[in-house]
């Protein structure tokens, strides 16, 4: 097992945990970020700014099917649900990929890829695909791990017609209609 001392560790690479790095390395070196998974935030890989993209193209056709009251006349809207789709994923990954420029800024010897479960108070250890372990002690523990969809067990017989904002924007075409259940940040955006 590695061995690991630090003045702070901070669990997960999203928004706050990479305002937590910045703001823990104006007072100290010793700092080491852990992530479960993949870098990035929900915001740009999953949330905030691919949802957006989507409201914006439905807004785009809101607009041109309003056009009329402003004695403006068009002719038949076609939506393209892949094109709409693909520039989602083509500005979501633009987003994402700046976010792991900042964290990939990070040095190497302060970015630890595993699952961090707590000890106590200040210690940590860290599984790295199930094999190999790394303890960490530290003075200070931030817990920024962010969010993760919950799937209430009545809406598991969906199976793989549910959607989450996990698997949305993977999708290839947009779907012909949805239904949105929950009052999450992603659900009101």
């Amino acid at each position: 097992m590695k061995l690991l001392n630090v003045d702070v560790a901070i669990i997960g690479t999203g928004t706050a945990g990479m305002g937590a790095y910045r703001a823990a390395k104006k007072h100290t070196d010793n700092v080491a970020v852990i992530e479960a998974s993949h870098y990035g935030t929900t915001c740009a890989r999953v949330g905030c700014m691919p949802s957006k993209l989507l409201i914006a193209a439905a807004e785009a056709v809101h607009n041109v099917q309003s056009s009329s009251l402003f004695g403006i006349s068009t002719g038949t809207i076609e939506i393209d649900g892949r094109a709409v789709m693909k520039r989602v994923q083509q500005e979501r990954d633009r987003f994402v990929g700046f976010v792991l420029d900042s964290v990939e800024s990070f040095p190497e010897k302060d970015r630890i890829i595993g699952f961090a479960k707590f000890i106590d108070d200040h210690t940590l250890i860290v599984e790295h695909d199930g094999a190999e372990e790394t303890q960490i002690n530290a003075k200070r523990i931030v817990i920024a791990t962010g969010s993760e969809t919950h799937i209430p067990d009545f809406l598991r017989v969906a199976g793989d017609r549910l959607l989450t904002n996990d698997t949305v924007f993977e999708l290839d075409d947009l779907p012909e209609s949805v239904a949105v259940f929950g009052p999450g940040v992603m659900d009101l955006s």
